[in-house]
This record gives C-alpha cells, structure tokens and sequence, in this order.
C-alpha cells in the first residue's frame, strides 16, 4: 500500500471512514463493480478486494494502491488501528441494530 493511502487508513475508525476513502482513490480508474472486506483483529488489517467494471484498469489500480491484481480483482491488505471496529461485532451490544440482537439471541 503506498504511503499516503496507508497514513489514511490507519486514521480510519471503522469501515465506513474507510470504505469512503478507498472508494475515493478507485474513482479515476472507472466504476467499481464488486467491493469487499475482511477485518482480522489479531493482525490489526483489512483485507480489500475491489473490482471494477472495466477490468483493464486493475493492474493500474493495483499499482496506484500498493496491491496485487490477482484473478480478474485486486486484493489490498489495509493495515488500521486496534481501535478500529472495536466492540462492534458484540450480540446485543450498543451498535447492533434491535432487531440483529433479536435474532442473534434466539
């Protein structure tokens, strides 16, 4: 990832701060198709994978980023902070809708 994407990722506090500010560096090289992300806690990363519609653009996206271009996508690892997300994935916690704490109980 280059320098500057990565000082932005590890300001970003959850996914949507962060989505926005991918999204945001993928908009010169066309529309994205498919958008996807993984958060692993224990090594403080997302893992990206973003395809555009116009799949020639990838390998120049990948490069832009700091990412692979690997089977028609390209796939990103996003270093962020443990503060990143936390508590979010908690069954009935506070930033669960009702009705996802409803069913995630029965």
């Amino acid at each position: 990832m280059n320098p500057e994407m990565m000082e932005k990722a590890r300001e970003a506090r959850d996914f949507a701060s962060l989505t926005e500010g991918i999204l945001a560096a993928c908009e010169p090289f066309g529309p994205v198709h498919s958008f996807k992300m993984v958060h692993n806690r224990g090594t403080s990363s997302v893992a990206c994978i973003i395809e555009l519609e116009h799949p020639k653009q990838q390998p120049a996206l990948a490069r832009a980023l700091g990412g692979r271009a690997f089977n028609g996508a390209v796939c990103l690892e996003v270093p962020v902070s443990r503060a990143f997300e936390s508590g979010s994935c908690t069954v009935g916690g506070p930033a669960m809708p009702a009705y996802h704490a409803h069913i995630a109980t029965r």
